[in-house]
């Protein structure tokens, strides 16, 4: 990657304060953390928080590696180092950093115009591309030509505050006489009628992340992630996100979602509020490495009954919820006996919720419960996908196929 590892020299300011540049060294790690080390200290208080970090730095750098120019934007700057002598050395670190392949004349200027994503999952989802092979092979002769018209955008959705659309981008290199290659990357583009600052845009960014992740049932977040200027300059957020777990999982069809992006997407929106403590609490476990599998457990129980609660029945036992929702769903005829599997599932969250241990004999046990999660997450997805009017039976992926047989053969 050209940004990490790397070492660049440049000039920093504080917006605003642009007479009190210094010179330093830049590092960006192989996680996107960037660390500016200088003989020389921002010293304008006035610019300064009380906890001693500064909001945002901005700079031209060059690459020591490749002698290329970049501008770029450190956010949310701490003192990391500082050194006091006859040379003082001090170090301001950032892992929230913008940069881009050009000199913004104008990058004091913060509000943006738009936000791109893009990630692998992306890519192999979107089944439609801009390239054509076509191949000979005949006895003698052996021809292969590929050719690439760049695919019309896609129109996923449109208001007075957003437009959001599939765009394909492409780059071809030619490495020497003997090899040549053309990539091409799908991009979602979230372009805003009002311009937004990074804050706002990220929050955009988070919506539109987590409907991806119930349309694609991957755990996932952008890996790539642009910023547009009013110049039309490209800056690219370089901080590397957690990696989620790797679940395999079914994803709903392109070509079904495009025909009723529009109103995929306007339902998405309007249900934020309403379904705002269901899709925190489930993104908060969901995919996410290092989480118990008993904590992953309670939090999805929890989900699916206050979901119960608030939306279906205020007054209910937990197991008479929970055995509404698994009737409702769609794997309802591949659970041999619904009301012992809630009554499990209720016993379970008793014993590790409340630490009852006449439940303990009774519970599911630690494989159980990991299996049951993946139902667990299933009957979560499909619940939020109806409500934003995908009602079409989901294909059941293999762990869940497996969950199944599992709990059909729970005594």
């Amino acid at each position: 990657m050209e940004y990490y590892n790397k070492y660049f020299d440049g000039i920093f300011w504080i917006p605003n304060n642009e007479d009190d540049k210094i010179i330093s060294t830049l590092h960006i790690d192989q996680e996107g953390k960037a660390t500016i080390s200088s003989l020389e200290s921002f010293n304008n208080t006035e610019f300064i928080n009380d906890l001693l970090n500064i909001d945002l730095v901005l700079g031209y750098v060059n690459c020591q590696d490749e002698s290329k120019t970049y501008s770029i934007k450190l956010y949310n700057l701490y003192k990391s180092h500082e050194t006091l002598g006859y040379l003082n050395k001090v170090k301001y670190t950032s892992n929230d950093v913008l940069i881009a392949k050009a000199i913004d004349k104008n990058i004091n200027s913060e509000p943006y115009t738009s936000i791109m994503l893009n990630s692998v999952l992306i890519d192999n989802w979107v089944s439609i591309t801009g390239f054509n092979f076509k191949k000979f092979n005949h006895e003698k002769n052996f021809e292969i030509t590929h050719l690439y018209n760049q695919p019309d955008t896609i129109q996923l959705y449109n208001d007075e505050k957003i437009n959001i659309y599939i765009y394909f981008r492409a780059q071809s290199r030619y490495h020497n006489r003997r090899k040549s290659s053309i990539t091409e990357e799908v991009f979602i583009n979230i372009e805003v009628s009002e311009l937004k600052n990074i804050e706002e845009l990220n929050k955009i960014r988070i919506i539109i992340d987590r409907l991806l992740n119930l349309i694609l049932f991957k755990p996932f977040i952008s890996s790539v992630i642009e910023l547009r200027t009013i110049d039309k300059i490209n800056y690219r957020m370089i901080k590397k996100f957690n990696e989620f777990d790797s679940n395999l999982t079914k994803s709903i069809d392109f070509t079904l979602f495009k025909n009723n992006s529009q109103n995929i997407f306007s339902k998405w929106f309007k249900k934020q509020n309403k379904l705002d403590l269901a899709i925190v609490n489930f993104f908060s476990v969901f995919g996410r490495k290092g989480v118990l599998i008993e904590n992953k457990f309670l939090t999805y129980i929890s989900i699916l009954e206050n979901f119960h609660k608030n939306h279906i029945k205020s007054e209910a036992y937990l197991k008479t919820r929970l055995k509404y929702l698994l009737e409702k769903s769609s794997i309802s005829q591949k659970i041999m006996d619904i009301n012992s599997f809630a009554d499990k599932l209720k016993i379970t969250r008793n014993y590790h919720a409340h630490l009852e241990e006449k439940h303990k004999s009774k519970s599911l046990t630690g494989l159980e419960i990991h299996y049951s999660n993946y139902l667990l997450e299933f009957l979560i997805r499909e619940i939020f996908l109806n409500e934003i009017g995908i009602k079409e039976n989901l294909s059941v992926p293999p762990n869940v196929e497996k969950c199944l047989s599992i709990i059909n053969q729970l005594k």
